[in-house]
């Protein structure tokens, strides 16, 4: 498998398009908690652009559709347009960003306009998240960084050692203050290379005897293709992992900040049922 270039991009660009289209779909889905714009969007697809002929029933879909509007939006997912509209008003009264809301996630409870303290993480809890995001991160920096590497990591089946392997040389995996082993050191004893690289005398001869191959360069270029393709996939997989550390420890943080300053919940003129529960 060949690490893709502009050509082959662009060919598999007009397959994923289609995909990343629906995975937006259900990313809206998902934000919003409703499939209203789903639904929306198939009506339409039928209907075309008819209005609803019965006030009632069109006024409840513009009132879907500006609840569902909040939700994208504002990332907080209130149940009702009143809801929204009372939030809308705490924020201005507050001084508080609709966007600060959004982060605090399910610590923030909507409903009643205060963040839930009960289920506020630790100190402790907050730093092993911190750490554990910058450990993932490291993961994807050093993965970008092998993604430009010309060389391979590969393993002998027969002593399972690691090694770093080019067309034209072999370097120990461990320790990584071993020499490499190259071609033309092929032509010395085994005994030689085995004391300056730290491959064993057995690793020697079965790794000079790949290097003089003819399938060498054809085989190396496989496989390096292969590990990019990997690569590729573990940087994905460490961007998402990121993406859930840092949201899950901003989270927290956001909804810490936000506890300390002790916003009254109520608004001016009304009256505001207290979970008092917790």
């Amino acid at each position: 498998m060949d690490f893709p270039n502009a050509s082959n991009i662009s060919s598999v660009f007009g397959v994923v398009a289609p995909l990343l289209i629906g995975v937006a779909f259900l990313w809206v889905v998902w934000r919003t908690e409703s499939r209203h714009v789903l639904l929306s969007r198939l009506w339409q697809l039928v209907h075309g652009k008819q209005e609803i002929s019965d006030p009632q029933v069109r006024a409840f879909v513009d009132e879907q559709t500006s609840l569902i509007s909040f939700r994208m939006f504002a990332g907080v997912p209130v149940a009702s347009l009143e809801e929204a509209h009372r939030l809308i008003e705490w924020t201005k009264l507050n001084g508080v960003q609709m966007r600060t809301l959004s982060v605090c996630g399910e610590l923030f409870d909507a409903e009643l306009r205060q963040v839930r303290v009960h289920k506020l993480p630790s100190r402790s809890s907050q730093t092993l998240r911190l750490g554990w995001l910058f450990f993932v991160v490291a993961i994807g920096l050093v993965c970008v960084t092998s993604l430009f590497s010309s060389q391979t990591l590969l393993t002998l089946k027969s002593t399972q050692r690691s090694f770093w392997a080019s067309p034209t040389e072999m370097k120990p995996a461990w320790p990584l203050s071993a020499a490499a082993l190259k071609a033309d050191d092929c032509l010395q004893a085994a005994s030689a290379n085995s004391a300056r690289t730290s491959f064993s005398e057995q690793e020697v001869n079965i790794l000079c005897g790949i290097l003089k191959s003819d399938g060498m360069a054809e085989f190396m270029k496989k496989a390096l293709g292969e590990q990019r393709w990997s690569l590729v996939m573990l940087i994905a997989f460490a961007l998402w992992l990121s993406w859930m550390g840092l949201f899950s420890w901003a989270s927290g943080s956001v909804a810490h900040k936000l506890a300390k300053r002790g916003i009254d919940p109520s608004l001016p003129g009304s009256q505001l049922n207290l979970d008092l529960s917790a």
